[in-house]
């Protein structure tokens, strides 16, 4: 992918967000090839691997995809294969029919726990932490993702 193109800030405060920003960034596209080639190992495109990931034991289609950021249409040919494959089952809504009900089926949950354990296991840096590192930057991380007011000072 590279480094952003973005010309840098000149504020010192902005600059260094802008670097947090893009190291984000670096790190995420990591995670997304880890992912990918957990999926892989398991016959699964990251598509796939997400749905199983995302869904409960009954969910709406419609939540789903709202999870992965499109529309159900767009994931009916996902659900088709994970069906097909015998991960996940999908009904109709007995209060309204055009909502399809996905459940994932035991092979799902199994497959679901699989993929986790080895997903957590190696994560991409992580291992290279100490532990209060790691404590450290589930701490700030779960900064970033609260809505509490951020300090402006760096």
């Amino acid at each position: 992918m590279g480094v952003c193109k973005i010309p840098k800030p000149k504020d010192p405060v902005a600059a260094a967000r802008a670097e947090v920003v893009e190291l984000l960034f670096s790190y995420v596209e990591r995670l997304r090839a880890h992912f990918e080639s957990v999926a892989a190992a398991r016959e699964l495109t990251a598509v796939q691997a997400k749905v199983l990931m995302f869904l409960g034991d009954a969910e709406p289609m419609r939540c789903i995809a709202d999870n992965l950021g499109c529309d159900p249409s767009n994931i009916t040919g996902v659900v088709d294969r994970l069906q097909d494959r015998g991960l996940l089952t999908r009904s109709e809504d007995p209060k309204d029919r055009r909502v399809k009900i996905l459940h994932v089926t035991p092979a799902g949950k199994k497959l679901r726990e699989v993929i986790g354990s080895e997903l957590f296991r190696d994560v991409p840096g992580m291992n290279m932490l100490s532990r209060s590192q790691v404590a450290d930057l589930r701490n700030l991380l779960s900064s970033l993702c609260s809505d509490a007011p951020v300090n402006q000072s760096i």
